[in-house]
């Protein structure tokens, strides 16, 4: 099995506070190798189509793509110059290295399946891209391998708010992005389909929701919510800079105010790498300028904000303070693409707003799809829609 990556199975007795201590405490270091084969990518889903993208950005070729049900893939135009093979049919499975694009499922027993099948270089796509840091927007793959005492004061005070699953949420989280080290626990639910509407946020949506919609993508997001609302609600905000992803956003989704700024602490023009898909984002080396603003400018009166900004959240949530104290929305926010999100955005969230009560949650595994969620006390469970 290939280092650095470890797998840890946490029993539902564990002491989750000794637990803490260790993971917070530990020195293990973690190292990237560099590419220095061919490649294949393992998975032709979605990650698996922004990986093809990332490397042809590169001119890095992918040889073919190996995928557990390659027949799905038969008519997708995407991969259709790509070759896609199934798990059993023959390579040369020594030759290459093999880059994993499933976060579904537990890295580490995908590492285990493809070395019994003979797969000896097996390296994870988002640790890949920590290679490409400094040249593409991509920044999911980050380690902090040592904290300092500022960092574990601040984790504890985080700790301190959160329930049992969250916690463990929460360590599983940190773990990976210390030392690549896989937690997993004892009947807790890792769930890649109810990111930003778990249960305790759905069993609180109103007819009445305004819902802000901050980095909207194509509109998957917002779609989800009108489906749970039952078309019922009294105003959607869907912002999103990037003009490539906001002609689909456009196409995709009908009755929404569209606000295509980027979102910050501060007024300003501001650098934005534009076409990279989901990776879009602010960036002083960008390759576009876009206008930024703040939530407070905008003048809404949101009960529900949803921030998946590739890092900007917590700028962007600086740039709220006013409109948060006001309107005490729901708040759902990634934490997964920098160092803000192990203490940084929950804390300012903690310290900032009073009477919320808050969640942690991880949507996927090698420590991505991070959502922190703040309620408020006084929102009350959803009367039939």
């Amino acid at each position: 099995m290939n280092k650095p990556y470890t797998q840890l199975r946490i029993s539902k007795n564990s002491d989750l506070d000794a637990l803490k201590d260790q993971i917070i405490n530990n020195n293990f270091e973690v190292s990237i190798r560099k590419l220095d084969k061919p490649l294949v990518l393992y998975g032709a889903g979605n990650l698996g189509k922004m990986a093809k993208e990332f490397f042809d950005y590169f001119e890095i070729p992918i040889n073919f793509v190996v995928d557990k049900n390659p027949q799905n893939y038969t008519n997708d135009d995407f991969w259709k110059n790509t070759k896609v093979v199934g798990l059993n049919d023959q390579v040369d499975k020594e030759k290459y290295t093999v880059i994993i694009c499933i976060v579904n499922y537990p890295q580490i027993e995908i590492i285990s399946s493809l070395f019994n099948l003979g797969w000896k270089d097996i390296r994870i796509f988002y640790d890949i891209t920590e290679n490409f840091k400094d040249k593409y927007p991509l920044t999911n793959g980050w380690i902090k391998t040592s904290f300092d005492s500022k960092d574990k004061i601040n984790v504890n005070k985080v700790w301190n708010v959160l329930n049992e699953d969250s916690k463990k949420h929460y360590l599983q989280f940190i773990a990976w992005r210390k030392s690549r080290i896989e937690l997993v626990f004892e009947n807790l639910e890792i769930n890649p389909n109810n990111r930003f509407f778990i249960h305790e946020i759905v069993s609180r949506l109103k007819k009445d929701d305004v819902f802000v919609d901050c980095g909207a993508h194509h509109g998957n997001v917002t779609k989800k919510f009108v489906d749970l609302v039952n078309n019922k609600y009294k105003k959607i905000f869907a912002i999103e800079p990037d003009k490539n992803n906001l002609l689909i956003l456009k196409s995709n989704v009908k009755n929404i105010e569209i606000l295509d700024f980027a979102l910050g602490a501060e007024e300003k023009d501001v650098g934005f790498y534009h076409g990279f898909g989901y990776a879009s984002k602010i960036n002083i080396s960008g390759n576009n300028i876009v206008k930024q603003t703040t939530i407070d400018n905008l003048n809404l009166e949101p009960t529900f904000i949803k921030l998946h900004l590739e890092g900007g959240e917590l700028n962007a949530l600086k740039g709220a303070i006013k409109t948060i104290k006001k309107y005490r929305p729901i708040i759902a926010v990634t934490v997964y693409h920098t160092e803000d999100g192990l203490w940084q955005i929950p804390l300012f969230l903690i310290e900032n707003f009073d009477d919320y009560n808050y969640i942690f949650r991880l949507h996927s595994w090698a420590g991505t799809g991070a959502v922190f969620y703040a309620i408020p006390k006084e929102r009350k469970l959803r009367e039939e829609i």
